[in-house]
């Protein structure tokens, strides 16, 4: 069976010929090359059917879109004029050369994998899409208004300045890109080429095609913390609002963004136009706009259970025999890093249990649970490792107390055997390695950020073999754009502009080598079926 486009089995997009040469760095095109197999990963189990089994589930993940509003004040682009310091390290990157057109190129994806949702593998269409969080970059209004309109479908529109632009990207500082010269500052010492125009373009409103089949969220630090780090206060609501966006920090250190944002926002400003439109929208607010887009399912995965409680952690049942467990990992009390609250892990044991015949309890004894046998997928925004957050939020707060971290809970999966994967975003990698443990190992999955290099996603398919194991096969997906960007003047050239500067931004979380290794994309990891070991 074909799709319609190429899958990375086919072909891949790498780094190619350098174009131009800056002092600071190198500007390369990008080039096709030869595609991935898929790597069978046999760490628990080998697979001694050669025949394709059958399809249980299949899913597109997607995450850390990170869509932004360049013009809004609540942004502090001018710390990169301080370069990479010790005071300015866990604050970059807050801005890229290419951030402007993370709709497009969202939308270009989209509107592949819309192409080939038939399994290549299988045969069995796509179920599901799912976002792992940082869906917008400053938890504001009119970012998280885009964004549900991207996924949906309908008139994306993030220009929230007046008749002129109000941004970073116009000549007028020297540590920002301006795209219409390249001869001069930054465009000059990184080798960055002039797209005249591309600004205008950027701006402007289009209508976004949107996912044809169900997808649900998850709730990221991005999503849920100013800058996806401190908590919105009145007084950075005002700044967010407001008309005055800072071009230059105070004398003095930096200081901590988390618990004293409002010393960098004190600096010496520029006078642009106040929007409301950029007010935060808080946990709650997040979670109530996913019930008035009217695209499926209905909440997109939040329930009512989460809008009367003011929580974003849920359970999705759509798929038979297979439940989807989302955690919300942001930690409300600020900082970049995840953890849960003891309230979140209490409700995702009677979760796990609802959905196994047997498992262990913390002292290690087997105990029955639920008669509903499900596969397990748990999906958070952050993954095990960067759940290493114990701040703890105000005592007023409902998630008040001690805070989960990452090794604990995979010590709670570790004991419920049919948790087969446990699917992240966050830290803008590929990255796929086994979590060992003491009874039920699983997989871990981090998909790379679609805002940064490679701007892709990854399919994911839980496979029945005929030889007591289930498959759960990745491929990864490029957006079906024009390789060499041309114009300016449609989503897709957009688009493609989006992915070559990435592929060359200096400023990425997840680094040069974000695509990881082999192992880390095309793979199959096999797994024996828990559900026979429970029959």
């Amino acid at each position: 069976m074909t799709t319609s486009w190429p899958t990375s089995v086919d072909r891949t997009i790498q780094r190619g010929a350098v174009q131009r040469t800056g002092p600071a760095q190198s500007y390369h095109v990008l080039t096709d090359a030869p595609g991935e197999a898929h790597v069978a990963r046999e760490d628990l189990a080998v697979r001694r059917s050669g025949t394709p089994g059958r399809s249980l589930a299949y899913i597109a993940h997607l995450t850390d879109i990170q869509l932004l509003d360049v013009q809004s004040p609540a942004r502090l682009e001018v710390l990169h004029g301080f370069g990479d310091s010790a005071d300015t390290r866990r604050l970059l990157p807050m801005q890229r050369p290419q951030e402007l057109l993370a709709p497009h190129a969202t939308d270009a994806l989209i509107r592949t994998l819309n192409r080939i949702r038939i399994s290549p593998l299988t045969g069995a269409a796509l179920d599901l899409a799912m976002t792992t969080g940082d869906n917008v970059d400053n938890m504001q209004w009119n970012e998280m208004q885009a964004y549900v309109r991207l996924l949906s479908g309908g008139p994306v529109q993030l220009d929230s300045g007046g008749p002129v632009y109000e941004g970073t990207q116009d000549g007028s500082v020297d540590w920002a890109w301006n795209p219409e010269r390249a001869d001069v500052g930054w465009a000059h010492a990184h080798g960055f080429p002039a797209v005249p125009g591309l600004v205008e373009a950027g701006l402007r409103p289009f209508h976004a095609t949107g996912l044809d089949v169900p997808w649900v969220t998850c709730h990221g630090n991005h999503d849920g913390l100013v800058q996806g780090r401190t908590a919105a206060t009145p007084e950075l609501e005002k700044v967010m609002t407001g008309d005055r966006k800072v071009y230059g920090i105070p004398p003095g250190p930096l200081g901590d963004f988390v618990t004293n944002p409002m010393h960098l926002f004190s600096g010496p400003c520029r006078q642009v136009h106040a929007s409301a439109e950029r007010r935060p929208a808080k946990r709650g607010e997040f979670v109530r706009a996913h019930f008035d887009d009217g695209g499926q399912p209905h909440g997109h995965g939040f329930t009512a259970e989460n809008v009367d409680a003011g929580t974003a952690y849920y359970a999705h049942d759509a798929i038979p025999g297979v439940r989807i467990i989302m955690l919300d990992t942001t930690n409300p009390a600020g900082h970049f890093e995840g953890s849960i609250d003891e309230r979140q892990l209490a409700w995702l044991e009677a979760r796990l249990a609802e959905v196994h015949v047997r498992h262990h309890d913390a002292g290690g004894r087997v105990v029955s649970g639920g008669g509903d046998e499900r596969l397990v997928l748990i999906a958070s925004h952050h993954p095990r490792a960067s759940m290493t957050n114990d701040i703890a939020p105000a005592a007023d707060h409902p998630d008040a107390g001690r805070r989960i971290l990452g090794d604990e809970l995979a010590g709670v999966l570790d004991r419920y055997p049919n948790v087969l994967a446990w699917i992240s975003g966050h830290t803008h990698r590929h990255h796929v390695r086994l979590h060992q443990g003491q009874r039920h190992p699983f997989w871990e999955i981090t998909t790379g950020s679609i805002m940064e290099w490679p701007s892709q996603a990854r399919l994911l398919e839980i496979v029945e073999n005929d030889d007591g194991t289930v498959s759960l096969v990745s491929t990864i997906v490029d957006h079906d754009t024009a390789l060499v960007p041309g114009g300016t003047d449609t989503v897709d050239e957009l688009a493609s502009w989006h992915r070559e500067l990435a592929a060359n931004s200096p400023y990425s979380v997840g680094g040069r080598d974000a695509s990881g290794t082999a192992g880390d994309r095309n793979v199959e990891l096999v797994i024996p079926d828990p559900r026979i070991a429970a029959r």
